[in-house]
Protein backbone atom coordinates (compact mmCIF):
# COMPACT_ATOMS: atom_id res chain seq x y z
CA UNK A 1 0.00 0.00 0.00
CA UNK A 2 1.55 3.40 -0.50
CA UNK A 3 0.04 7.11 -0.16
CA UNK A 4 -2.14 8.75 -2.61
CA UNK A 5 -0.05 11.21 -4.32
CA UNK A 6 -1.02 15.22 -3.63
CA UNK A 7 -2.08 15.67 -7.87
CA UNK A 8 -4.37 12.88 -7.53
CA UNK A 9 -6.11 14.19 -4.25
CA UNK A 10 -6.52 16.90 -5.97
CA UNK A 11 -8.18 15.33 -9.27
CA UNK A 12 -10.45 13.67 -6.55
CA UNK A 13 -11.05 16.71 -4.87
CA UNK A 14 -12.21 18.48 -8.15
CA UNK A 15 -14.72 15.39 -9.17
CA UNK A 16 -16.26 15.06 -5.78
CA UNK A 17 -16.86 19.45 -5.98
CA UNK A 18 -17.83 19.22 -9.27
CA UNK A 19 -20.59 16.19 -8.85
CA UNK A 20 -21.69 18.16 -5.23
CA UNK A 21 -22.35 20.99 -7.09
CA UNK A 22 -24.76 19.03 -10.23
CA UNK A 23 -26.20 17.19 -7.82
CA UNK A 24 -27.46 20.55 -6.26
CA UNK A 25 -28.23 21.65 -9.47
CA UNK A 26 -30.26 18.32 -10.68
CA UNK A 27 -32.13 19.39 -7.69
CA UNK A 28 -33.53 22.30 -8.51
CA UNK A 29 -34.11 21.70 -12.38
CA UNK A 30 -35.00 18.35 -12.79
CA UNK A 31 -38.75 17.92 -12.18
CA UNK A 32 -38.87 19.26 -9.05
CA UNK A 33 -41.98 21.11 -8.92
CA UNK A 34 -44.73 19.60 -7.42
CA UNK A 35 -47.10 17.51 -10.17
CA UNK A 36 -49.88 19.95 -9.43
CA UNK A 37 -47.57 22.60 -10.98
CA UNK A 38 -46.41 20.92 -13.96
CA UNK A 39 -47.12 22.24 -17.04
CA UNK A 40 -48.54 19.29 -18.63
CA UNK A 41 -48.73 19.14 -22.93
CA UNK A 42 -51.83 19.78 -24.35
CA UNK A 43 -53.38 18.93 -21.05
CA UNK A 44 -56.02 20.47 -19.16
CA UNK A 45 -54.39 21.05 -15.57
CA UNK A 46 -51.40 23.02 -17.01
CA UNK A 47 -51.99 25.46 -14.12
CA UNK A 48 -48.74 26.43 -11.75
CA UNK A 49 -48.88 27.36 -7.95
CA UNK A 50 -52.20 24.92 -7.86
CA UNK A 51 -51.81 22.74 -4.91
CA UNK A 52 -52.52 19.18 -5.41
CA UNK A 53 -56.02 18.89 -3.54
CA UNK A 54 -57.66 21.94 -5.74
CA UNK A 55 -56.16 20.14 -8.94
CA UNK A 56 -58.09 16.39 -7.83
CA UNK A 57 -61.49 18.66 -7.59
CA UNK A 58 -61.10 20.40 -10.75
CA UNK A 59 -60.53 16.64 -12.05
CA UNK A 60 -64.30 15.34 -9.82
CA UNK A 61 -65.43 18.65 -10.72
CA UNK A 62 -65.42 17.73 -14.51
CA UNK A 63 -65.63 14.06 -14.49
CA UNK A 64 -67.83 13.06 -11.12
CA UNK A 65 -69.16 16.54 -10.01
CA UNK A 66 -71.81 14.45 -7.70
CA UNK A 67 -69.15 12.46 -5.93
CA UNK A 68 -67.01 15.71 -5.83
CA UNK A 69 -69.67 17.61 -3.77
CA UNK A 70 -69.69 13.92 -1.26
CA UNK A 71 -65.78 13.78 -1.06
CA UNK A 72 -65.51 17.59 -0.22
CA UNK A 73 -68.39 16.89 2.52
CA UNK A 74 -66.37 13.92 3.90
CA UNK A 75 -63.51 16.07 3.37
CA UNK A 76 -64.40 18.37 5.87
CA UNK A 77 -65.82 16.26 8.62
CA UNK A 78 -63.96 16.93 11.47
CA UNK A 79 -64.23 20.54 11.94
CA UNK A 80 -66.60 22.42 14.11
CA UNK A 81 -69.95 22.58 11.59
CA UNK A 82 -69.70 18.59 11.39
CA UNK A 83 -68.93 17.79 15.38
CA UNK A 84 -72.28 15.94 15.70
CA UNK A 85 -71.41 13.50 12.61
CA UNK A 86 -69.10 10.83 13.82
CA UNK A 87 -65.86 10.47 11.86
CA UNK A 88 -66.55 8.69 8.45
CA UNK A 89 -69.60 6.81 9.68
CA UNK A 90 -70.83 6.27 6.32
CA UNK A 91 -67.62 4.11 6.30
CA UNK A 92 -68.05 2.22 9.16
CA UNK A 93 -71.51 1.37 8.18
CA UNK A 94 -70.38 -0.10 4.87
CA UNK A 95 -67.99 -2.19 6.34
CA UNK A 96 -70.48 -3.62 8.58
CA UNK A 97 -73.18 -4.26 6.24
CA UNK A 98 -70.64 -6.15 4.15
CA UNK A 99 -70.49 -8.77 7.08
CA UNK A 100 -67.42 -7.10 9.03
CA UNK A 101 -66.89 -6.08 12.49
CA UNK A 102 -65.74 -2.32 13.72
CA UNK A 103 -66.74 -3.04 17.00
CA UNK A 104 -63.59 -2.44 18.57
CA UNK A 105 -62.27 0.76 17.17
CA UNK A 106 -63.24 4.38 16.83
CA UNK A 107 -62.25 6.49 14.51
CA UNK A 108 -60.63 9.67 14.79
CA UNK A 109 -60.23 12.66 12.81
CA UNK A 110 -57.99 15.92 13.65
CA UNK A 111 -55.82 18.29 11.84
CA UNK A 112 -53.34 15.79 10.74
CA UNK A 113 -55.95 13.27 9.42
CA UNK A 114 -57.78 10.04 10.49
CA UNK A 115 -56.54 7.33 13.41
CA UNK A 116 -58.17 4.48 14.95
CA UNK A 117 -58.67 4.62 18.52
CA UNK A 118 -59.49 1.18 21.33
CA UNK A 119 -64.02 1.60 21.50
CA UNK A 120 -63.16 -0.16 24.92
CA UNK A 121 -60.84 -2.09 27.12
CA UNK A 122 -59.32 -5.46 25.56
CA UNK A 123 -57.02 -8.19 26.18
CA UNK A 124 -54.00 -9.24 23.81
CA UNK A 125 -55.21 -11.03 20.78
CA UNK A 126 -58.66 -9.52 21.33
CA UNK A 127 -60.03 -8.49 17.66
CA UNK A 128 -60.63 -4.80 16.67
CA UNK A 129 -61.73 -5.29 13.28
CA UNK A 130 -62.48 -7.94 10.51
CA UNK A 131 -62.96 -6.86 6.88
CA UNK A 132 -64.38 -9.50 4.60
CA UNK A 133 -62.24 -10.03 1.46
CA UNK A 134 -65.27 -8.40 -0.19
CA UNK A 135 -64.60 -4.52 1.12
CA UNK A 136 -60.61 -5.15 -0.26
CA UNK A 137 -59.80 -2.71 -3.08
CA UNK A 138 -57.25 -4.51 -5.49
CA UNK A 139 -57.47 -5.84 -9.07
CA UNK A 140 -57.83 -9.61 -10.25
CA UNK A 141 -59.02 -11.60 -13.16
CA UNK A 142 -62.74 -9.90 -12.85
CA UNK A 143 -61.11 -6.44 -13.12
CA UNK A 144 -62.34 -4.66 -16.70
CA UNK A 145 -59.52 -6.32 -19.26
CA UNK A 146 -58.62 -2.75 -20.68
CA UNK A 147 -57.82 -1.74 -17.50
CA UNK A 148 -55.87 -5.32 -16.70
CA UNK A 149 -54.04 -3.70 -19.85
CA UNK A 150 -52.85 -0.80 -18.84
CA UNK A 151 -51.71 -2.27 -15.40
CA UNK A 152 -49.67 -4.88 -16.92
CA UNK A 153 -47.74 -1.76 -18.69
CA UNK A 154 -46.98 -0.76 -15.48
CA UNK A 155 -43.29 -1.54 -14.34
CA UNK A 156 -42.99 -4.43 -11.39
CA UNK A 157 -41.23 -2.12 -9.06
CA UNK A 158 -43.66 0.89 -9.45
CA UNK A 159 -46.48 -1.68 -8.01
CA UNK A 160 -48.60 1.12 -6.35
CA UNK A 161 -49.07 2.63 -9.98
CA UNK A 162 -51.01 -0.15 -10.54
CA UNK A 163 -52.91 0.05 -8.21
CA UNK A 164 -53.93 3.50 -8.43
CA UNK A 165 -55.07 2.92 -11.55
CA UNK A 166 -57.89 0.83 -10.29
CA UNK A 167 -58.57 3.64 -7.51
CA UNK A 168 -58.66 6.43 -10.76
CA UNK A 169 -61.73 4.09 -12.26
CA UNK A 170 -63.64 3.73 -8.88
CA UNK A 171 -63.46 7.77 -8.29
CA UNK A 172 -64.62 8.39 -11.93
CA UNK A 173 -67.56 5.59 -10.97
CA UNK A 174 -68.54 7.94 -8.30
CA UNK A 175 -71.49 6.91 -6.01
CA UNK A 176 -72.21 4.00 -8.80
CA UNK A 177 -68.73 2.13 -7.32
CA UNK A 178 -69.14 -0.74 -5.09
CA UNK A 179 -66.44 1.02 -3.05
CA UNK A 180 -67.72 4.54 -2.82
CA UNK A 181 -68.27 4.92 0.75
CA UNK A 182 -64.50 4.35 1.38
CA UNK A 183 -63.69 6.24 -1.80
CA UNK A 184 -65.09 9.38 -0.53
CA UNK A 185 -63.11 9.39 2.79
CA UNK A 186 -59.91 9.14 1.13
CA UNK A 187 -58.07 12.11 1.36
CA UNK A 188 -58.17 14.89 -0.91
CA UNK A 189 -54.45 15.65 -0.36
CA UNK A 190 -51.45 13.64 0.85
CA UNK A 191 -49.46 16.03 2.87
CA UNK A 192 -45.76 15.18 3.50
CA UNK A 193 -44.97 13.44 0.16
CA UNK A 194 -42.42 14.66 -1.81
CA UNK A 195 -43.58 13.76 -4.97
CA UNK A 196 -46.02 17.39 -4.40
CA UNK A 197 -42.86 19.33 -2.50
CA UNK A 198 -41.90 22.43 -4.83
CA UNK A 199 -38.21 22.50 -5.93
CA UNK A 200 -37.14 24.90 -2.79
CA UNK A 201 -38.68 21.77 -0.32
CA UNK A 202 -36.96 19.06 -2.45
CA UNK A 203 -33.70 20.71 -2.85
CA UNK A 204 -33.49 21.50 1.02
CA UNK A 205 -33.37 17.35 1.45
CA UNK A 206 -29.71 17.53 -0.27
CA UNK A 207 -29.98 13.83 -0.14
CA UNK A 208 -30.17 12.29 -3.60
CA UNK A 209 -31.24 8.81 -2.76
CA UNK A 210 -34.56 10.46 -2.52
CA UNK A 211 -34.11 13.36 -4.80
CA UNK A 212 -33.74 10.92 -7.52
CA UNK A 213 -36.70 8.49 -6.83
CA UNK A 214 -39.11 11.74 -6.57
CA UNK A 215 -37.95 12.31 -10.20
CA UNK A 216 -38.18 8.91 -11.48
CA UNK A 217 -41.87 8.49 -9.91
CA UNK A 218 -42.63 12.01 -11.69
CA UNK A 219 -40.70 11.30 -14.73
CA UNK A 220 -42.90 8.21 -14.88
CA UNK A 221 -46.03 9.74 -14.03
CA UNK A 222 -45.63 12.15 -17.41
CA UNK A 223 -44.62 9.58 -19.50
CA UNK A 224 -47.10 7.16 -19.03
CA UNK A 225 -50.25 10.14 -18.77
CA UNK A 226 -48.90 11.37 -22.00
CA UNK A 227 -47.74 8.51 -23.86
CA UNK A 228 -50.42 5.74 -22.84
CA UNK A 229 -52.94 7.44 -21.60
CA UNK A 230 -53.65 10.01 -23.63
CA UNK A 231 -53.35 7.93 -27.09
CA UNK A 232 -56.55 5.96 -25.50
CA UNK A 233 -58.58 8.34 -24.25
CA UNK A 234 -61.91 7.88 -25.72
CA UNK A 235 -61.12 4.79 -27.78
CA UNK A 236 -63.22 1.48 -27.23
CA UNK A 237 -59.37 0.48 -24.65
CA UNK A 238 -60.54 3.50 -22.54
CA UNK A 239 -61.25 1.72 -19.33
CA UNK A 240 -62.02 5.51 -17.57
CA UNK A 241 -64.81 6.41 -20.69
CA UNK A 242 -63.47 9.66 -21.98
CA UNK A 243 -62.46 11.29 -18.80
CA UNK A 244 -59.24 12.80 -18.82
CA UNK A 245 -56.34 10.72 -16.46
CA UNK A 246 -53.57 13.83 -16.27
CA UNK A 247 -50.87 12.89 -13.80
CA UNK A 248 -52.15 15.12 -11.34
CA UNK A 249 -54.91 12.67 -11.01
CA UNK A 250 -52.79 9.45 -10.92
CA UNK A 251 -50.48 11.52 -9.03
CA UNK A 252 -52.74 11.60 -6.39
CA UNK A 253 -53.99 8.23 -6.57
CA UNK A 254 -50.37 6.93 -6.28
CA UNK A 255 -49.93 8.74 -3.34
CA UNK A 256 -53.17 7.28 -1.55
CA UNK A 257 -51.78 3.56 -2.70
CA UNK A 258 -48.35 4.05 -1.11
CA UNK A 259 -49.69 5.84 1.80
CA UNK A 260 -51.83 3.19 2.91
CA UNK A 261 -51.70 -0.20 0.57
CA UNK A 262 -50.86 -3.98 2.14
CA UNK A 263 -49.25 -6.47 0.50
CA UNK A 264 -51.80 -9.29 1.78
CA UNK A 265 -50.86 -11.60 -1.05
CA UNK A 266 -47.13 -11.17 -0.59
CA UNK A 267 -44.75 -9.48 -2.12
CA UNK A 268 -45.20 -10.65 -5.89
CA UNK A 269 -49.05 -10.58 -5.86
CA UNK A 270 -51.20 -6.84 -6.31
CA UNK A 271 -51.53 -5.03 -3.24
CA UNK A 272 -54.46 -4.26 -1.72
CA UNK A 273 -56.38 -1.67 -0.10
CA UNK A 274 -57.76 -2.27 3.42
CA UNK A 275 -60.94 -0.08 4.40
CA UNK A 276 -61.12 1.40 7.71
CA UNK A 277 -58.25 -0.69 9.31
CA UNK A 278 -55.63 1.70 6.69
CA UNK A 279 -56.56 4.54 9.48
CA UNK A 280 -54.52 2.89 11.69
CA UNK A 281 -51.22 5.17 12.37
CA UNK A 282 -47.52 3.57 12.67
CA UNK A 283 -45.40 2.61 15.37
CA UNK A 284 -42.31 1.30 15.55
CA UNK A 285 -43.79 -0.52 18.98
CA UNK A 286 -47.45 -1.10 17.81
CA UNK A 287 -49.89 -2.41 20.42
CA UNK A 288 -52.21 -4.11 17.36
CA UNK A 289 -51.58 -6.00 14.43
CA UNK A 290 -53.31 -7.23 10.84
CA UNK A 291 -53.04 -10.89 10.29
CA UNK A 292 -55.17 -12.81 7.68
CA UNK A 293 -58.62 -14.46 8.98
CA UNK A 294 -60.85 -17.09 7.41
CA UNK A 295 -62.52 -16.65 3.61
CA UNK A 296 -59.52 -13.90 2.96
CA UNK A 297 -60.43 -11.56 5.32
CA UNK A 298 -58.18 -9.80 7.46
CA UNK A 299 -58.18 -8.79 10.83
CA UNK A 300 -56.69 -6.60 12.98
CA UNK A 301 -55.89 -7.88 16.73
CA UNK A 302 -54.70 -6.14 19.80
CA UNK A 303 -51.11 -7.16 20.24
CA UNK A 304 -51.18 -6.11 24.17
CA UNK A 305 -53.84 -4.85 26.76
CA UNK A 306 -55.77 -1.72 25.59
CA UNK A 307 -57.70 0.73 27.15
CA UNK A 308 -60.72 2.30 26.01
CA UNK A 309 -59.26 5.97 23.96
CA UNK A 310 -56.10 4.66 23.84
CA UNK A 311 -54.64 5.00 20.08
CA UNK A 312 -54.84 2.01 18.33
CA UNK A 313 -50.92 1.69 16.49
CA UNK A 314 -49.57 -0.57 13.96
CA UNK A 315 -45.94 -1.30 12.28
CA UNK A 316 -45.95 -0.26 9.07
CA UNK A 317 -42.80 -2.52 8.92
CA UNK A 318 -38.83 -1.94 9.72
CA UNK A 319 -38.48 0.89 6.93
CA UNK A 320 -36.04 3.68 6.90
CA UNK A 321 -36.70 7.23 6.99
CA UNK A 322 -36.23 7.08 2.95
CA UNK A 323 -38.97 5.19 2.71
CA UNK A 324 -41.59 6.22 5.36
CA UNK A 325 -41.06 9.98 3.74
CA UNK A 326 -41.45 8.85 0.35
CA UNK A 327 -44.59 6.54 0.67
CA UNK A 328 -45.91 7.79 3.77
CA UNK A 329 -45.26 11.47 4.55
CA UNK A 330 -43.39 11.35 7.67
CA UNK A 331 -40.08 10.25 8.98
CA UNK A 332 -39.01 8.89 12.49
CA UNK A 333 -36.74 10.55 14.57
CA UNK A 334 -33.26 9.02 15.53
CA UNK A 335 -35.14 5.53 13.11
CA UNK A 336 -33.33 2.41 14.55
CA UNK A 337 -33.70 1.48 10.84
CA UNK A 338 -32.45 4.16 8.75
CA UNK A 339 -29.60 4.17 6.65
CA UNK A 340 -27.60 6.98 4.50
CA UNK A 341 -26.80 5.00 1.12
CA UNK A 342 -23.53 5.40 -0.85
CA UNK A 343 -22.63 4.10 -4.02
CA UNK A 344 -19.66 2.03 -3.57
CA UNK A 345 -16.94 3.20 -6.23
CA UNK A 346 -13.31 2.53 -5.61
CA UNK A 347 -12.38 6.13 -6.60
CA UNK A 348 -14.66 6.89 -3.61
CA UNK A 349 -12.85 4.41 -1.01
CA UNK A 350 -9.70 6.30 -2.29
CA UNK A 351 -10.91 9.51 -1.29
CA UNK A 352 -11.97 8.05 1.83
CA UNK A 353 -8.55 7.11 2.60
CA UNK A 354 -7.23 10.49 1.52
CA UNK A 355 -9.32 11.71 4.26
CA UNK A 356 -8.43 9.37 6.69
CA UNK A 357 -4.56 9.79 5.84
CA UNK A 358 -4.52 5.85 4.91
CA UNK A 359 -2.67 4.24 1.95
CA UNK A 360 -4.10 3.94 -2.01
CA UNK A 361 -4.81 0.52 -2.70
CA UNK A 362 -3.20 -1.00 -5.80
CA UNK A 363 -0.45 -3.55 -6.83
CA UNK A 364 1.18 -1.00 -9.63
CA UNK A 365 3.03 2.09 -8.31
CA UNK A 366 0.56 5.13 -8.64
CA UNK A 367 1.17 7.42 -11.69
CA UNK A 368 0.61 11.15 -10.17
CA UNK A 369 -0.16 12.17 -13.79
CA UNK A 370 -2.94 9.78 -14.41
CA UNK A 371 -6.24 9.79 -13.64
CA UNK A 372 -6.44 6.06 -13.53
CA UNK A 373 -6.13 3.83 -10.44
CA UNK A 374 -4.39 1.27 -10.50
CA UNK A 375 -5.55 -1.96 -11.40
CA UNK A 376 -6.17 -4.38 -8.31
CA UNK A 377 -4.45 -7.26 -7.49
CA UNK A 378 -6.77 -10.28 -9.11
CA UNK A 379 -7.48 -11.68 -5.21
CA UNK A 380 -9.08 -8.30 -4.39
CA UNK A 381 -10.75 -8.12 -7.65
CA UNK A 382 -12.16 -11.62 -6.68
CA UNK A 383 -12.84 -10.84 -3.38
CA UNK A 384 -14.90 -7.77 -4.28
CA UNK A 385 -16.96 -9.82 -6.88
CA UNK A 386 -17.81 -12.56 -4.55
CA UNK A 387 -19.28 -9.46 -2.39
CA UNK A 388 -21.51 -8.67 -5.55
CA UNK A 389 -19.68 -5.32 -5.82
CA UNK A 390 -17.99 -5.61 -8.88
CA UNK A 391 -18.73 -7.26 -12.04
CA UNK A 392 -21.62 -7.33 -14.56
CA UNK A 393 -23.97 -8.26 -11.99
CA UNK A 394 -22.54 -6.06 -9.04
CA UNK A 395 -24.93 -4.37 -6.66
CA UNK A 396 -23.08 -1.22 -5.71
CA UNK A 397 -25.78 0.12 -3.38
CA UNK A 398 -23.81 0.25 0.62
CA UNK A 399 -25.24 1.64 3.59
CA UNK A 400 -24.08 3.44 6.65
CA UNK A 401 -26.70 2.67 9.74
CA UNK A 402 -27.87 3.55 13.18
CA UNK A 403 -26.70 1.04 15.62
CA UNK A 404 -29.15 1.46 18.74
CA UNK A 405 -28.29 3.11 22.12
CA UNK A 406 -28.02 -0.22 23.76
CA UNK A 407 -25.97 -1.53 21.15
CA UNK A 408 -23.86 1.71 21.55
CA UNK A 409 -23.44 1.03 25.78
CA UNK A 410 -23.00 -2.58 25.27
CA UNK A 411 -19.68 -1.32 23.35
CA UNK A 412 -18.69 1.30 25.02
CA UNK A 413 -18.76 -0.92 28.50
CA UNK A 414 -17.52 -4.78 26.91
CA UNK A 415 -15.22 -3.60 24.56
CA UNK A 416 -16.80 -5.09 21.77
CA UNK A 417 -19.10 -3.95 19.48
CA UNK A 418 -23.22 -5.33 19.17
CA UNK A 419 -23.34 -3.67 16.33
CA UNK A 420 -21.87 -2.23 12.94
CA UNK A 421 -22.69 1.53 11.68
CA UNK A 422 -21.67 -0.13 8.40
CA UNK A 423 -23.41 -2.90 6.57
CA UNK A 424 -21.81 -6.37 6.46
CA UNK A 425 -20.90 -5.83 2.20
CA UNK A 426 -19.14 -2.57 2.95
CA UNK A 427 -17.46 -3.29 6.16
CA UNK A 428 -16.30 -6.78 4.04
CA UNK A 429 -14.69 -4.72 0.99
CA UNK A 430 -13.12 -2.11 3.69
CA UNK A 431 -11.12 -5.01 5.00
CA UNK A 432 -10.43 -6.62 0.94
CA UNK A 433 -9.45 -3.20 -0.07
CA UNK A 434 -6.89 -2.30 3.39
CA UNK A 435 -5.85 -5.82 3.72
CA UNK A 436 -1.80 -5.90 2.49
CA UNK A 437 -2.33 -9.37 1.08
CA UNK A 438 -4.91 -12.15 0.48
CA UNK A 439 -2.96 -14.01 3.66
CA UNK A 440 -3.83 -11.15 5.83
CA UNK A 441 -7.67 -12.47 5.19
CA UNK A 442 -6.72 -15.90 6.96
CA UNK A 443 -8.55 -17.65 4.79
CA UNK A 444 -11.81 -15.57 5.69
CA UNK A 445 -14.27 -14.42 2.45
CA UNK A 446 -17.68 -13.35 1.84
CA UNK A 447 -20.03 -10.81 3.60
CA UNK A 448 -20.81 -13.41 6.46
CA UNK A 449 -17.27 -13.68 7.59
CA UNK A 450 -15.25 -10.56 6.63
CA UNK A 451 -18.00 -8.68 7.33
CA UNK A 452 -18.73 -9.27 11.11
CA UNK A 453 -17.77 -6.36 13.30
CA UNK A 454 -16.99 -7.89 16.39
CA UNK A 455 -14.40 -10.21 14.53
CA UNK A 456 -11.31 -7.67 12.88
CA UNK A 457 -8.45 -8.65 10.72
CA UNK A 458 -5.70 -10.15 12.52
CA UNK A 459 -3.33 -7.82 11.74
CA UNK A 460 -4.15 -4.75 13.43
CA UNK A 461 -2.26 -1.52 11.26
CA UNK A 462 -5.05 -3.12 8.34
CA UNK A 463 -8.13 -3.15 10.66
CA UNK A 464 -7.40 -0.07 11.60
CA UNK A 465 -6.80 1.30 8.40
CA UNK A 466 -10.21 -0.44 7.33
CA UNK A 467 -11.94 1.57 10.31
CA UNK A 468 -10.15 4.76 9.26
CA UNK A 469 -11.42 4.54 5.92
CA UNK A 470 -14.51 4.12 7.03
CA UNK A 471 -14.39 7.22 9.06
CA UNK A 472 -12.82 9.18 5.95
CA UNK A 473 -16.45 7.60 4.12
CA UNK A 474 -18.64 9.38 6.95
CA UNK A 475 -16.68 12.56 6.43
CA UNK A 476 -17.50 12.75 2.62
CA UNK A 477 -21.13 11.55 3.08
CA UNK A 478 -21.27 14.68 5.46
CA UNK A 479 -19.82 16.84 2.93
CA UNK A 480 -22.60 16.15 0.85
CA UNK A 481 -24.71 18.05 3.06
CA UNK A 482 -24.94 22.55 3.44
CA UNK A 483 -24.30 23.31 7.33
CA UNK A 484 -23.74 21.39 10.66
CA UNK A 485 -26.76 20.17 12.70
CA UNK A 486 -26.35 22.82 14.81
CA UNK A 487 -27.49 25.56 12.29
CA UNK A 488 -30.67 23.39 10.66
CA UNK A 489 -31.87 23.25 14.47
CA UNK A 490 -31.40 27.14 14.62
CA UNK A 491 -33.22 27.06 11.28
CA UNK A 492 -35.79 25.49 12.68
CA UNK A 493 -36.16 27.74 15.62
CA UNK A 494 -35.78 30.24 13.90
CA UNK A 495 -38.52 29.84 11.21
CA UNK A 496 -40.60 29.02 14.31
CA UNK A 497 -40.17 32.46 15.40
CA UNK A 498 -40.69 33.97 12.32
CA UNK A 499 -44.30 32.31 12.47
CA UNK A 500 -45.21 33.20 15.56
CA UNK A 501 -44.68 36.81 15.17
CA UNK A 502 -46.35 36.63 12.13
CA UNK A 503 -49.37 35.74 14.11
CA UNK A 504 -48.98 38.46 16.11
CA UNK A 505 -48.34 41.00 13.60
CA UNK A 506 -51.01 39.83 11.42
CA UNK A 507 -49.44 37.68 9.02
CA UNK A 508 -46.68 39.73 8.02
CA UNK A 509 -42.97 38.21 8.33
CA UNK A 510 -39.73 39.83 9.12
CA UNK A 511 -37.64 40.17 6.15
CA UNK A 512 -34.47 38.48 7.45
CA UNK A 513 -36.11 35.45 8.27
CA UNK A 514 -38.86 33.60 6.37
CA UNK A 515 -41.06 31.34 8.36
CA UNK A 516 -40.27 27.37 6.24
CA UNK A 517 -43.48 25.89 4.85
CA UNK A 518 -44.20 22.66 6.12
CA UNK A 519 -42.66 20.69 3.22
CA UNK A 520 -39.57 22.68 4.07
CA UNK A 521 -39.55 22.01 7.92
CA UNK A 522 -39.84 18.86 7.11
CA UNK A 523 -37.02 18.10 4.82
CA UNK A 524 -34.83 19.81 6.93
CA UNK A 525 -35.78 17.81 9.57
CA UNK A 526 -35.19 14.42 7.57
CA UNK A 527 -31.51 15.82 6.47
CA UNK A 528 -30.35 16.54 10.09
CA UNK A 529 -31.42 13.20 11.19
CA UNK A 530 -28.92 11.90 7.62
CA UNK A 531 -26.13 14.06 9.66
CA UNK A 532 -27.11 12.76 13.24
CA UNK A 533 -26.83 8.93 12.18
CA UNK A 534 -23.50 9.97 10.60
CA UNK A 535 -22.02 11.84 13.35
CA UNK A 536 -22.71 8.69 15.29
CA UNK A 537 -21.53 6.23 13.07
CA UNK A 538 -18.06 8.46 13.36
CA UNK A 539 -18.35 8.45 17.09
CA UNK A 540 -18.77 4.56 17.51
CA UNK A 541 -16.03 3.98 14.55
CA UNK A 542 -13.27 6.26 16.07
CA UNK A 543 -14.39 4.64 19.22
CA UNK A 544 -13.45 1.54 18.07
CA UNK A 545 -10.23 2.54 16.45
CA UNK A 546 -9.05 4.02 19.66
CA UNK A 547 -10.00 0.58 21.63
CA UNK A 548 -8.28 -1.61 18.78
CA UNK A 549 -5.04 0.82 19.22
CA UNK A 550 -4.92 0.77 22.60
CA UNK A 551 -4.62 -3.10 22.79
CA UNK A 552 -2.36 -2.97 19.75
CA UNK A 553 0.29 -1.16 21.41
CA UNK A 554 2.10 -1.98 24.45
CA UNK A 555 2.03 1.44 25.94
CA UNK A 556 -1.86 1.72 25.79
CA UNK A 557 -1.65 4.37 23.00
CA UNK A 558 -1.16 4.99 19.45
CA UNK A 559 -2.88 4.14 16.38
CA UNK A 560 -3.13 7.96 15.48
CA UNK A 561 -6.00 10.23 15.33
CA UNK A 562 -9.29 8.93 13.76
CA UNK A 563 -10.20 11.06 10.74
CA UNK A 564 -12.96 13.40 10.00
CA UNK A 565 -11.93 15.93 12.40
CA UNK A 566 -13.69 18.88 11.05
CA UNK A 567 -15.71 17.18 8.28
CA UNK A 568 -16.89 14.77 11.11
CA UNK A 569 -18.60 17.84 12.78
CA UNK A 570 -20.50 18.75 9.50
CA UNK A 571 -18.21 21.76 8.29
CA UNK A 572 -18.32 22.70 4.75
CA UNK A 573 -14.55 22.05 4.49
CA UNK A 574 -13.21 20.48 1.18
CA UNK A 575 -12.95 16.63 1.27
CA UNK A 576 -11.38 14.72 -1.88
CA UNK A 577 -13.65 12.67 -3.80
CA UNK A 578 -14.35 9.66 -5.94
CA UNK A 579 -12.61 9.50 -9.66
CA UNK A 580 -15.22 9.97 -12.38
CA UNK A 581 -17.69 12.63 -10.58
CA UNK A 582 -18.67 9.98 -8.13
CA UNK A 583 -21.14 11.40 -5.61
CA UNK A 584 -20.73 8.99 -2.88
CA UNK A 585 -24.81 8.64 -2.37
CA UNK A 586 -25.94 5.94 -3.61
CA UNK A 587 -28.43 6.30 -7.16
CA UNK A 588 -31.43 4.26 -6.58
Amino acid sequence: MHRLPCTRVRIILKALLHSREATRLEARQLVTVPLAAMQISGGRFAVRNASPTRMVRLFLGAHAPGLCASVTAASSSGGGSAATAAPAADLVSWVQEAGGSTAGVVVRRDESGFGLAAAQDCGPGATLISLPQRCHLTYDGSTDPRLLALIDQVPAELWGAKLALQVVAHRLLGQASPYAAYVNNLPMGVAGLPIFFNGEALGTLQYPPVTEQVKKRCRWLLSFTQQVLGPLRGTDRDPFEGAEVDANALGWALAVVTSRAFRTRGPGQPASLLPLVDMSNHSFEPNAKVVPGPGGSMHMVALRELHAGEDVLISYGGLSNDFLLLDYGFLVPGNLYDTVQLRFDRGLIEAAKAVAGVGSTGGQADDPTSDELPPLPAWQQRELAALQLAGPDANTEVNIRRVSAQGQAAEAAAGAAAGSPADARLLAALRVLCAPSEAALCGRSGAERLGRWDAPLAAPAAELAALRTLTGLCAIALSQFKGTVEEDIALLAASKAAGQQAQQQGGEQQEQQRQLTPDEELAVRFRMDKKELLLEALAITSRRIKQLAAAASPSGSGGGKAAGGKAAGGSKGKVPASKGGGRGFAKP
